[in-house]
């Protein structure tokens, strides 16, 4: 009896361990599936117990400041230094020529700053478990920062074009091109579904490229595809999934320009190369200048530059993103805890002098990505230098949604055209 005792007890410990063991993964592991899910059912915890007891809002204010370093201690300016509340609202300064930060005018509580400047990772100074801003205090923290180190990335195999296939459109302009289903290995897989558009006519000579990267399956966009086909341009379109495993995504599309790089299509030509992205999908071509793909222009149409002013708009009211996209920031967490995922898909704190010129179209009618987005970005290119063109449209729709070609969206086309001709051609 005494051995059947010992042997329960102890058989219960190793069930509570292994039990205590299982929830610390749960709550620590940085697996896709499962902090999407603990993200969200911490999220519906908390709003629950707000809307239950009152939720407390700080009155005391208080500042922060600090400077910015390199590895070798010397100061870096022009680093954007972001502190974020739990709703997405922001308080944000640049550091100044000799690394110095401050700012003011923040709740008292508890934040995860980060910190973002070209050519270096992003960073979160301080403890993994935040800085405590004291009421009508300053705060001081620096922060170094290291360069930025790309990885090897591994080249994709297996590559071939399906056959060639006429194709036409009437909506919401009438076109026809050639489509060629695009077949490859990244990383060991079989690429996500992607196209080859080219003029129906084979030009006398290879025409400008352009990499277009749509925010959904490419060949639903392959009306839009046709159109820059007719107007003389070979067209490499893809389509990413909306996935968490975005850089495995940028990986791929890297692989895939590669391929364009590598004159694997017939009559283009790749020293005029060009990318083209909007709504979701602009932010992979942020991503793709951020890891400095060198392309001649890129072409943005209605793009989310800054996610902690998106969850913003969304948690007050004035913005609820379709497509299931409202859940997947409440996936993400919330910003005060998860800065850093917020602030490495936000190109607006990510813009660099070198980048090439870019055209930013955006509706003032879109209800699925504010305008103020592509205004925020225009404004930090300003600030660092970089060459944009910046043009809004009264009433077009969301990106390139539309069922007939009324004024704002031939003006749309006109005006992506007009660009694309004058930096590729």
């Amino acid at each position: 009896m005494h051995m059947t005792t010992f042997f329960k007890r102890w058989l219960f410990i190793g069930i509570v361990l292994i039990g205590l063991a299982g929830l610390a993964w749960l709550l620590t592991t940085p697996n896709q599936a499962v902090w999407a899910v603990r993200n969200t059912i911490q999220y519906q915890t908390y709003t629950w117990w707000w809307a239950v007891t009152g939720q407390s809002r700080a009155t005391s204010l208080a500042s922060f400041e600090g400077k910015i370093l390199d590895s070798t201690g010397q100061p870096v300016a022009g680093a954007w230094v972001i502190v974020a509340e739990w709703d997405g609202t922001t308080h944000i300064d640049r550091s100044e020529s000799d690394g110095h930060y401050r700012i003011d005018r923040i709740p008292a509580g508890t934040y995860r700053p980060v910190v973002a400047a070209p050519g270096y990772e992003s960073q979160q100074p301080g403890s993994h478990w935040g800085v405590t801003l004291e009421a009508d205090a300053t705060t001081s923290l620096d922060a170094t920062l290291s360069a930025q180190a790309l990885p090897p990335l591994s080249p994709g195999t297996d590559f071939f074009l399906a056959e060639p296939r006429p194709l036409t459109c009437d909506n919401p302009i009438e076109a026809e091109g050639i489509e060629r289903q695009v077949h490859f290995k990244s990383d060991g897989r079989p690429n996500q579904a992607t196209f080859y558009y080219t003029p129906l006519t084979a030009p006398p000579s290879a025409v400008p490229t352009l990499l277009a990267i749509y925010p959904g399956p490419a060949n639903t966009w392959s009306c839009v595809s046709l159109i820059l086909a007719q107007a003389g341009y070979a067209v490499v379109a893809a389509g990413p999934a909306y996935t968490f495993d975005f850089e495995a995504t940028l990986d791929e599309l890297q692989r895939l320009l590669q391929f364009v790089r590598d004159e694997r299509f017939p009559g283009s030509d790749a020293t005029r190369l060009g990318l083209l992205g909007g709504s979701y999908s602009g932010i992979h071509v942020q991503r793709l200048l951020q890891r400095g793909e060198p392309v001649a222009a890129a072409l943005l149409l209605g793009p989310p530059t800054d996610l902690f002013d998106l969850r913003r708009r969304q948690e007050e009211g004035s913005l609820t993103p379709p497509f299931g996209l409202d859940r997947a920031f409440i996936a993400l967490g919330f910003p005060n805890r998860n800065p850093l995922l917020y602030l490495q898909y936000s190109g607006a704190y990510h813009v660099r002098s070198d980048f090439p010129p870019l055209a930013l179209l955006h509706s003032q009618g879109d209800d699925v990505v504010p305008y103020q987005q592509s205004e925020l970005l225009a404004a930090n290119l300003d600030k660092v230098g970089a060459p944009y063109e910046l043009y809004f449209f009264e009433q077009g729709g969301h990106y390139l949604l539309a069922e007939t070609a009324d004024a704002d969206t031939m003006a749309i086309y006109e005006a992506s055209l007009d660009f694309l001709d004058r930096h590729l051609r």
